[in-house]
């Protein structure tokens, strides 16, 4: 990170503490929860809040995240295409929140917002570090950098606050040892733990998310019951492995995966369910302004299942997509261009190609933009909401 984005993040820190009294510290008297990592925050959001509705009731819970925000069981489609907002929306939807009764908020919180001090002077009474893989690092420089924002979390947590976080994750292990070495509450997640819990939720990463939920909610006292029907009550998070059947029998899979980690497990756990003979259809694409160096290593992940790929549009904002597109090409089998895979620069039209040459049996992969609701591109936010275009496109054939 630059000296200039160091001297603005001075400013940030300011202008949190700023907002926060101007809207008369509204997260005092409230129970505010942290989720962070790279891959499964917006799903492990929805879980705890549900948890937490089951134990306190709905009408006193809140929940600020990518996808959405919710006050009192309320939701409101998020459509900044921002995870945690500035801190003047952040205080903003905590005052609103509090004139609710809402007495328990969930925010999910990135490495931009613990790096900026978007939500400097809250206190969380629990936390959750689910993994660290690349991401940001045209902002961060380096991995470890990324990891050191991601762990500031651990400051904001009250004294006897519990800090979850995967034991086996590389960086996030160091970052327990740490914080309990500085006697904070460290509930480990191990392998054990993720093996042995149930969600409704398919995939290998929402056991993890359910897990993570599972032993915070546990150091909460919240009765095990009570937590397994909270979880249990989410059956689907918008544009999270989010699933759509076509009346030709092809199962389409929306998800916003954007690491070349989230993309390996996604890809391979379809792999491993799928039926003899069926086949996989992938988008692989990437948002512009972003880290170039993740580029290749996101189309490889999908190339190592995928039998059919398009590279195609996702968020290119004001960076020339040829270089977007080069990038990702670079991960992809020179050889096989036109064959395995094919650019096509329409998103839409990209979808719609996918979507034809599929068979009854095979399963199409859309990912990069899940449940966002705008595209960015050139300095404007354009109207994009995928589930609506696939189910459009299903429609017309």
């Amino acid at each position: 990170m630059n000296i200039i984005q160091e001297i603005k993040n001075i400013g940030h820190f300011f202008e949190a503490h700023f907002w926060r009294a101007v809207y008369g510290i509204p997260d005092k008297g409230m129970r505010l929860f942290g989720v962070t990592g790279t891959n499964g925050k917006t799903t492990t959001s929805y879980l705890l809040a549900s948890v937490l509705e089951q134990a306190h009731g709905k009408e006193h819970v809140g929940m600020l995240t990518t996808v959405s925000f919710r006050i009192g069981g309320k939701e409101e489609i998020n459509e900044t295409k921002m995870t945690t907002l500035p801190s003047r929306k952040i205080f903003s939807y905590l005052a609103r929140m509090k004139k609710r009764g809402i007495e328990y908020v969930v925010l999910e919180t990135t490495s931009h917002a613990l790096d900026q001090h978007r939500i400097a002077g809250i206190q969380f009474d629990g936390a959750i570090i689910l993994n660290i893989a690349r991401e940001h690092l045209d902002y961060h420089a380096t991995l470890e950098q990324y990891a050191a924002a991601k762990e500031r979390i651990v400051h904001y947590l009250r004294i006897g606050a519990p800090l979850v976080g995967k034991q086996d994750d590389d960086y996030v292990r160091p970052m327990l040892d740490r914080a309990e070495k500085n006697g904070l509450n460290v509930v480990r997640m191990t392998d054990a733990d993720i093996q042995s819990t149930h969600a409704e939720l398919s995939g290998s990463i929402n056991k993890e998310n359910a897990c993570a939920v599972t032993l915070l909610a546990h150091a909460l006292k919240i009765p095990d019951t009570t937590i397994q029907v909270g979880i249990d009550a989410v059956k689907s998070v918008p544009g999270r492995m989010e699933r759509v059947i076509t009346p030709q029998g092809v199962t389409v899979i929306i998800d916003y995966a954007v690491t070349p980690d989230a993309l390996e497990r996604l890809y391979s756990e379809v792999k491993k369910d799928l039926k003899d003979g069926a086949k996989i259809f992938g988008t692989v694409s990437a948002a512009g302004l972003r880290d170039r160096g993740k580029r290749p290593d996101m189309a490889r992940a999908v190339a190592k299942y995928a039998d059919r790929i398009i590279v195609t549009r996702e968020d290119p904002w004001t960076e020339s997509e040829e270089q977007i597109f080069n990038d990702l090409e670079q991960g992809l089998p020179a050889d096989q261009q036109g064959k395995q895979w094919q650019r096509i620069v329409d998103r839409k039209e990209a979808l719609a190609t996918l979507l034809q040459e599929a068979k009854s049996g095979d399963v199409v992969i859309a990912t990069g933009k899940g449940a966002e609701r705008g595209m960015g591109i050139g300095n404007d936010i354009i109207a994009w909401n995928e589930r609506g275009i696939i189910e459009e496109i299903v429609k017309s054939l």
